[in-house]
């Protein structure tokens, strides 16, 4: 619904899923990586930032360990670093694949990945080529952005310290958390991201080439007039911003559209990434 933020079911295989709580092997992996953060304490800082972010803005929420609204499991997770992207520098990856045994089930193997919505690459390679004017732009935080029901969050749990400062892997030390949201990581999350869902509410010229020109969480599309590109921008933010979502890093190759939006929604720099091909924007001429 329009206004406010979707909330979804993970779709399972079975009505009862065999599956493991697992927690000893979300424990062993937390103390693996606070050995590996303690080495960089600036890092162990910017980690547990994220984690303090997601709490304030309600992604996650701490939980009990006795606790339980369903099926309980955990997500082990570590850190990757990604210096060439402009916005998000450290990544927290969770494992929804990770197995206590071999006989055991994943929390990935119990549910279905769904129907693959993704458009096709070179479609939308070429029709960006097609414009005068190019604009790309990211779903922030894409995978963060839906909802989950309150009884499906407690296979999306995942251990922390509660103080980085005492970076001590201990039963006192640790704090619980799970998921108010849809993480990326599980086989499911891509087709519950629910935008095609979404723009198929407007029936709008620019909600349908919005649509056809979205891979994942990138808009890669464009117009041939200024005057179009600002009408897109403005309606393609009011769109998202009903389902309590948002596009940002706006980047384009004209100078009058980049002026025309906040500097908050302007990418960083003129180069970029559009589906593996890299993008220099100045450099690109308008017919």
């Amino acid at each position: 619904m329009a206004g406010t933020r979707y909330q979804v079911n993970w779709p399972w295989r079975e009505e009862l899923p065999d599956l493991p709580e697992n927690r000893g092997l979300a424990k062993g992996r937390l103390k693996s990586l606070v050995n590996k953060l303690e080495k960089h304490p600036e890092l162990m800082k910017r980690y547990d930032a994220i984690f303090q972010d997601q709490l304030r803005n309600g992604m996650i929420e701490k939980v009990e360990r006795t606790q339980n609204d369903g099926f309980k499991h955990y997500l082990p997770h570590h850190v990757v670093i990604t210096p060439a992207k402009a916005t998000t520098k450290l990544k927290i990856v969770y494992n929804a694949s990770a197995k206590t045994r071999k006989e055991h089930k994943s929390l990935n193997e119990c549910l279905k990945s769904g129907p693959v919505l993704l458009h096709n690459l070179c479609g939308i390679l070429m029709r960006f080529r097609l414009h005068k004017i190019g604009m790309v732009s990211d779903k922030e935080k894409a995978f963060l952005q839906t909802g989950s029901q309150p009884s499906q969050r407690d296979v999306t749990r995942f251990l922390w310290l509660k103080d980085c400062e005492t970076p001590i892997v201990d039963e006192t030390h640790i704090q619980e958390y799970r998921f108010c949201r849809v993480p990326f990581g599980v086989v499911s999350s891509p087709f519950l991201l629910g935008v095609e869902c979404h723009l198929d509410i407007y029936k709008t010229k620019w909600a349908k080439q919005l649509m056809e020109n979205i891979y994942m969480d990138n808009v890669i599309t464009g117009v041939d007039s200024v005057n179009e590109a600002v009408d897109m921008y403005k309606s393609a933010k009011c769109i998202f911003n009903e389902g309590k979502m948002n596009l940002r890093e706006w980047m384009t190759n004209s100078d009058d559209v980049r002026s025309a939006k906040p500097n908050d929604d302007r990418s960083v720099g003129d180069t970029t990434k559009v589906l593996g091909h890299l993008w220099t924007a100045r450099m690109t001429r308008l017919l």
